[in-house]
């Protein structure tokens, strides 16, 4: 029953919902009687199905009630427990034409690593797949990013019904489903320097499945200063890179690229476009290059940046050299940073709202959003897309204040 509370409890945190009772009933029950009762209260329909799957399928794995059935013409037999032999999902069976290449010992230290997955969306879903697969004991993942439908075509352990539910969530659950050997832990929040020592906590490798500067200079900095080894990926269109860090081994970020790029210096996969087979090849070889971590195995890229051309299919190595004065792994580093350029991320006290900014009733309102990205337009808005945009066609006063208004809010401030 304590387990029962604390999961409407989380219920409740994640979900938009007013109220939720749960009966599980007990005893006897003919053919086509309900076992469990899920009720939730909400002003929206999807968030309420979703509140309602999060807590069925959390009961199903925390408030395990085997149940006994009993046929007419058979004996009776106890269906879904765990601990019966002739019902057990057997880990030997599962990883046996793996154990053959890494040998028992090396699937023990699978099952007994713990990864932390930063980013649940194109590169964490084969990612996390891939490791859990392999039968890695225990995941992390880290998203505060809710699922659109935009994401849907390269984020591949989510299906349409599952929009709007946090990615990390909904990963978990996936995961559970097709892995039960794999411990994994939801994080529904974003990354930042005020959480990042608290879910470094225990863990023995990141994998770095971000998809901005800020973030990635913040784990290279953390991972090197808790002498956390590391996993690093990203993908623009065709092309993509992969290199990992091992501490003493190998030049971090920063031995590379000292300072942190400006955010807007490459565009995002929102702007530029990506396909989803693309993502699941690097995501694929971020697990692999994690496994081979774990298992202590030489790879070259601890010592080297790989580089991927996806419309070539060739593959080039290019060295990093330690750097000796780096200022994050060097003995005279400094550990002090700033991962936020307040010049295109102002502070919330800059920031206004919608229904603020409707009360500037002379502002000239431009809608820069893709037509995908939308399904319908603001009203007395013009709707001139980023990709067609020039600030040469705006025609307005000096002291005219003009509006732009876009999916995201870096590309409004470009």
């Amino acid at each position: 029953i304590e387990e029962g509370d604390r999961i409407l409890a989380e219920a409740k945190r994640l979900f938009p919902i007013l109220e939720v009772r749960v009966v599980h009933r007990y005893g006897t029950l003919e053919l086509g009687e309900s076992a469990v009762w899920v009720g939730v209260v909400t002003s929206h329909r999807g968030a309420g199905f979703q509140a309602c799957r999060f807590i069925i399928d959390s009961v199903k794995a925390r408030c395990p009630i085997w149940k006994k059935e009993t046929y007419v013409d058979g004996p009776s037999e106890w269906v879904g427990c765990p601990t019966c032999e002739h019902h057990v999902v057997a880990a030997p069976k599962v990883f046996s034409r793996q154990a053959k290449l890494v040998g028992h010992s090396g699937q023990k230290s699978l099952k007994n690593a713990h990864v932390l997955i930063v980013g649940a969306g194109g590169l964490g879903c084969p990612s996390a797949l891939n490791l859990a697969a392999a039968g890695v004991g225990h995941l992390r993942i880290i998203d505060g990013d809710k699922l659109e439908q935009s994401n849907l075509h390269r984020q591949t352990l989510y299906g349409y019904q599952d929009v709007g539910g946090y990615k990390a969530l909904l990963a978990k659950r996936r995961l559970e489903e097709l892995h039960p050997f794999t411990t994994i832990e939801a994080v529904t929040e974003h990354l930042s320097p005020q959480n990042i020592n608290q879910y470094l906590e225990g863990i023995d490798l990141i994998l770095d499945c971000t998809d901005n500067f800020a973030a990635k200079y913040l784990i290279n900095d953390k991972a090197v200063a808790n002498t956390i080894p590391y996993v690093q990926a990203s993908i623009y269109q065709n092309q993509a890179q992969l290199f990992s860090y091992v501490p003493e081994l190998s030049a971090c970020l920063r031995c590379l690229r000292p300072i942190q790029p400006p955010a807007d210096c490459v565009d995002s996969c929102t702007d530029s476009g990506v396909l989803g087979a693309a993502t699941s090849i690097v995501g694929s070889h971020q697990a692999l290059e994690a496994i081979r971590l774990i298992l202590g195995q030489r790879s070259p890229a601890t010592t080297h940046s790989i580089h991927f051309d996806l419309e070539t299919f060739e593959n080039y190595l290019v060295e990093r050299a330690i750097d000796s004065q780096c200022a994050a792994c060097s003995q005279t580093a400094t550990k002090d940073f700033i991962y936020k350029d307040e010049a295109l991320y102002p502070s919330s006290e800059d920031e206004l709202d919608y229904a603020q900014l409707r009360k500037l009733s002379d502002a000239i309102w431009i809608d820069i959003r893709e037509e995908w990205e939308h399904d319908h337009l603001i009203p007395n808005a013009q709707n001139i897309p980023l990709s067609r945009f020039e600030f040469s066609s705006i025609s307005a006063p000096a002291d005219q204040p003009v509006i732009l208004f876009c999916q995201k809010g870096v590309r409004s401030r470009k």
